[in-house]
């Protein structure tokens, strides 16, 4: 009797599914393979066009070499390609894509449409696909390259389209794809159209430092220092910064192979390696690495994503990455240096005296927002985040007579050059966070709370290295670490405050701008909300600048720049918690890590006596909020065994 078999050759379509699971894990992976195979066609100029976060449309065009209409009907087939024609063929990659299945994955789980001509053709050919089956194939107008439009992403996948997160998240995955591709790539031009609006423009270029100039701003890749090595058929170069310029998290460093972008652990430990012992241990240094060599030595076929590689001589890439970045940091004088945020160009003083009068005027009539206030952006009604109207004026938010400074077309050069580094206005008078956060960090506030703390010894405290604080007990003697304990103070003080409201803030004199990319931008704009309750109000400022117009009260010796760029690295690792309270906790933490009394501050005795104090009005104080411990205990037992006395 014959039995049937359990074994069953699945349907093409199931496969291609399963393969997209693969190789489109979400709309930026679509991105990532169209703007890929754009590369290869040998582009000059690629527009992306998403809406949506990439859910409803994702589309690629470019001025590459285009496609016959036979091509165009054999590239949608799974494993059909042009970069690869025998097995020798994998050992020497030297384009972007290889595989055959970017498109025909992405035909099976979407709407697609795809437009292609080539230079010498009379006329264009357009082809339409649904989940794998053509609908048409015929010829249509278009000019000279090709055009990939993919609609309704996932729309035969409900599961895989169930767990995509919120548009602005995606965005941001999109935007960080692009700026992947665009970095190795100076010699293309790129520009992003997210929901009708421009949101990227990356013009040709001369060379990759102009490529990071125009996306990550003046700021940053000024301060860049450049190495290039040639050495053993390996040739690098790298854009590193100093370390004054580290950052909350690793996102900003990117490691390049033959122009494709990887994570590597060995080129990741290089990079640590280098700035051993000048940077923080939690902090992470900026590095731009682009390695050339031959296709031969390394192998690039090792995931779908082909995110990452094997080499052929691990040890050797290691040693050069980590020589030429140890040796370029040592070569360079890394001794921070004083910015006073001035424009070089000259300004007119009665021009700088009649802006500065105009710009006092105008905040005056402003007040930091509420709780039940709109978001920080732009608001229903129309009006810009300044409260003027959207339409007329230079586009800036600004009072429009701004348009016309001497500085120029630079929003962040013209405030600086008018008003430098922008000071604060004093709190209000009879302000809670005056008296809850005053110059001593917070200890005022032990009295409020509760009268004296209940047994605690009459010994004061004294402080040890400037570091330590060190008093007796009934039992032995305790050591308290100033900097954690106070950390979990202010965390408690923040959670409190938080629970009623929002942190108070106050409103800075002139307000604080930053370079952002546009990824934080959208960040920003996602997290308005979150901003609000932690008493900060920032304000789009031109297209690429942000300025902060309040900020928490308790952090205002902090330097609101490197305040909010940490903050936005710390949002981008928690872009799958935006509403939980998990970011929230988050950010309190970072908040109290900033506001605490730091190693190496020398308290007076009233500030540790108060600190002391404020240990027994705390739940939790044995550690920080990270986890450390904020003292440690030796018993009249313990040392008594330590000098032999039992």
């Amino acid at each position: 009797m014959n039995q049937v078999s359990r074994i069953q050759i699945l349907p093409d379509l199931l496969i291609k599914k399963i393969a997209a699971g693969e190789v489109v894990e979400r709309p930026a992976s679509v991105v990532k393979e169209l703007v890929e195979n754009a590369i290869d066609a040998g582009a000059t100029r690629v527009a992306l066009t998403i809406e949506d976060g990439g859910r409803q449309l994702i589309r690629v065009t470019d001025d590459g070499c285009g496609m016959t209409p036979e091509e165009l009907s054999l590239a949608i087939i799974q494993h059909a390609t042009s970069k690869v024609t025998q097995e020798d063929d994998l050992y020497h990659i030297g384009t972007m894509g290889f595989r055959g299945e970017a498109l025909a994955s992405i035909s099976s789980v979407s709407k697609l449409r795809i437009v292609s001509r080539r230079p010498d053709a009379v006329e264009a050919h357009e082809l339409r696909m649904v989940a794998d089956t053509v609908e048409s194939s015929q010829a249509a107008g278009a000019p000279p390259g090709t055009t990939v439009e993919v609609r309704d992403l996932f729309f035969n996948v409900p599961a895989r389209r169930k767990f995509l997160r919120a548009a602005p998240t995606e965005v941001g995955h999109i935007n960080e794809q692009l700026i992947r591709m665009a970095l190795p790539n100076p010699q293309i031009g790129f520009e992003l159209t997210n929901n009708g609006r421009v949101t990227q423009n990356l013009p040709r270029c001369d060379s990759r430092l102009q490529r990071i100039q125009k996306y990550y701003g003046p700021e940053l890749s000024e301060a860049l220092m450049h190495v290039t090595r040639e050495e053993r058929g390996v040739r690098l170069e790298a854009f590193l910064a100093p370390p004054t310029q580290s950052r909350a998290t690793s996102q900003w460093q990117y490691a390049f192979v033959n122009g494709r972008f990887i994570r590597d652990k060995s080129l990741m430990h290089a990079m640590r390696e280098a700035y051993r012992g000048l940077t923080e241990p939690n902090r992470f240094a900026v590095v731009f690495l682009f390695i050339d060599l031959a296709p031969e030595d390394v192998d690039v076929n090792v995931h779908p994503t082909k995110i990452e590689v094997r080499w052929a001589d691990r040890n050797l890439i290691h040693s050069q990455v980590l020589s030429a970045l140890r040796e370029t940091l040592l070569s360079h004088d890394l001794t921070p240096r004083l910015n006073t945020d001035r424009a070089s160009q000259p300004v007119d003083p009665q021009e700088q005296s009649r802006v500065r009068q105009e710009m006092a005027e105008w905040l005056k009539t402003q007040q930091p927002r509420g709780p039940s206030d709109a978001p920080a952006f732009g608001d229903s009604t129309g009006n810009d985040s300044f409260g003027n109207g959207s339409s007329g004026g230079s586009g800036s938010g600004m009072p429009s007579r701004l348009a016309g400074s001497p500085v120029g077309g630079d929003p962040m050069a013209t405030w600086q050059a008018l008003y430098g580094r922008p000071g604060q206005e004093n709190a209000a008078s009879g302000d809670l966070a005056s008296e809850a956060f005053a110059p001593n960090g917070g200890f005022d506030r032990v009295d409020q709370l509760a009268g004296s703390a209940a047994g605690l010894s009459s010994v004061r405290a004294m402080q040890m290295h400037n570091l330590y604080l060190v008093i007796e007990t009934d039992d032995g003697i305790l050591i308290v670490d100033q900097h954690a304990l106070h950390e979990r103070v202010m965390y408690e003080l923040f959670k409190e405050r938080i629970a009623s409201g929002k942190l108070e803030s106050q409103r800075l004199l002139l307000p604080e701008t930053f370079s952002v990319t546009a990824d934080e931008m959208a960040r920003i704009e996602a997290h308005a909300e979150l901003f609000d309750r932690l008493g900060i109000e920032a304000v789009p400022f031109g297209t690429d600048t942000v300025a902060v117009q309040s900020f928490p009260t308790v952090l205002k010796d902090t330097d609101v720049g490197r305040f909010m760029r940490d903050l936005l690295d710390k949002l981008a690792q928690r872009s799958g918690d935006t509403t939980t309270d998990v970011v929230l906790d988050d950010m309190l933490s970072m908040m109290a890590c900033k506001a605490a009394v730091k190693a190496g501050d020398s308290l007076t005795q009233e500030e540790i006596d108060a600190l002391m104090k404020q240990r027994h009005l705390i739940d939790k104080s044995t550690s920080c909020p990270h986890g450390r411990p904020t003292m440690l205990s030796l018993s009249k037992a313990d040392l008594n065994r330590q000098f032999h006395r039992t």
